[in-house]
Parts: structure tokens; sequence; C-alpha cells
């Protein structure tokens, strides 16, 4: 655990996971707090089993967003430095090394998840549902799958492909994830070649957003669908899998 140890305390130095953090807070507190106000054909909602789900969603698209940029210059930068070699002389495996610096951006994405449930935490008592507040903690864990899915996706490319077709490939497959519900909507208004396509593509692609969706339900006290978390947990473990068992030349 020394390596994610160390790469956490980098980590945890780099201004992208404060003002990216921030940036949410502010934005959940605004809307959360009365402060702004969300409509939908002219219509304020107010409710909180409209507007929780709506956070959640800006949430996951932070904790996503930041997790795919902090995965994806962690393993080749150490490469670039050579520091990889000062492991290699004490005999870890690039399995282990490439893991330990996933699990702290994991890690990472983690805290900054947590500073947005803060904002989260707020706007649930503000809403007057205290008793409720304890269903926070399952649905911070369904959206950390989701950061797990990101950080081994991307970290796993990185070891592939160099940083910028990793980064390109990786931001696709986030974005295709994140959006996963409008592209199956855009599909259906296609038709023809575009849908075939764009069909393939969301039967490949994690669809981050059904697991954020899941988190939803959580809050709002409505059923989940255990088979999307099996299918979260099945990606998780393949991307892990191809993380410890593909290999760099530079080793």
């Amino acid at each position: 655990m020394i390596i994610a140890i160390t790469a956490l305390k980098e980590k945890i130095r780099r201004k992208e996971l404060y003002i990216v953090s921030v940036i949410g807070v502010l934005i959940l507190l605004i809307f959360g707090t009365g402060t702004g106000s969300l409509s939908i054909n002219g219509t304020a909602v107010t409710d909180y089993k409209m507007l929780a789900p709506i956070f959640l969603i800006v949430v996951n698209a932070i904790s996503c967003v930041l997790s795919f940029i902090m995965s994806l210059s962690t393993i080749p930068n150490e490469y670039e430095r050579n520091t990889s070699h000062l492991v290699w002389v004490r005999k870890v495996s690039q399995a282990r090394y490439h893991g330990e610096l996933a699990l702290a951006n994991f890690f990472v994405g983690l805290a900054s998840e947590a500073i947005l449930f803060m904002a989260m935490f707020i706007f649930v008592l503000t809403q007057g549902r205290v008793g409720e507040a304890w269903r926070l903690l399952p649905a911070y864990l369904l959206v950390g799958m989701n950061i797990a899915i990101v950080t081994l996706l991307t970290s796993m490319l990185t070891v592939i492909v160099p940083k910028i077709p990793a980064g390109a490939i990786a931001a696709a497959v986030v974005l295709c994830g994140i959006f996963h519900s409008m592209l199956d909507i855009a599909k259906d208004m296609l038709g023809g070649f575009g849908a075939e396509l764009i069909n393939c593509m969301l039967k490949i692609v994690p669809d981050l957003h059904e697991i954020q969706s899941q988190a939803g339900n959580i809050l709002c006290g409505d059923k989940l669908d255990a088979h999307v978390i099996w299918v979260g947990l099945f990606y998780i473990y393949i991307f892990a899998v191809l993380l410890m068992v593909v290999k760099r030349k530079e080793a």
C-alpha cells in the first residue's frame, strides 16, 4: 500500500480536485437551498423526489469526469519520470504497481464524491428529511461504483496505448456512459445504420447513468434493480483484471 499512499498524497495536492469539487458543491448548494431554481416547461421543480435524482446526476458527472482527469496522467507520468525503475529494483510487479496507482485515483474520486455528498446532506436536511439521511450512504457507495469503473477503465487504457489516444477513448466511453439514456433515445429517433451503430456501442459501454439512477432510487425509497448493480460490478471486475494482466514494455 506504500505506492498507493504516496500517489494519494501527490493527488490531494493537485488543484483540480478542489476546483472541480468546490464548483460542484456551489451548484448543489445554490439549487438545493432554494437560492437558485430549476424549472421544467416553465414550472419550478421543488419536489424532493424530482430534485434528488437531478442532483445525483450532477454529482455523478462531476465525480466521473474528475476520476477520468486524475487517472489519465497517473501511470504515464510515472513512466515518463522514470519513477517506475525505482519500483522494479524493489521487485514490485507491474500488476501491483498499476493496481496501487489506480487505487490512489479511486480514493481521490471517493474523496471528491464525499465533498459533494456533504452538499447533498445539507439538501436533505433543508427538505426536512432528516430521518432519510441514512440513504445517502448506500447512494454514495453506488455512485462510487461509477468512480471505480472510470478509474479502472482509464488506468487500463493508459497502460495499453499512449496517453492521448487513451484519453480520447476513455473520454468517449465516460461521456457515452453518463449520457447512456439520451443516446438510447437518439437511437430510436435516428433509425437505420446510425441506430445500429449506437445500439452496438451502448451494449459495450458501461451504463453509468443507470447505476446513478439506482442511487436516486435509494434516496427516494424506490425499488432497486439488482441486475444493474451486478452488471456494474462485472465491469469493475473485467477492467481490474485487464489492468492487472496487461504489461508495459518500459518495465
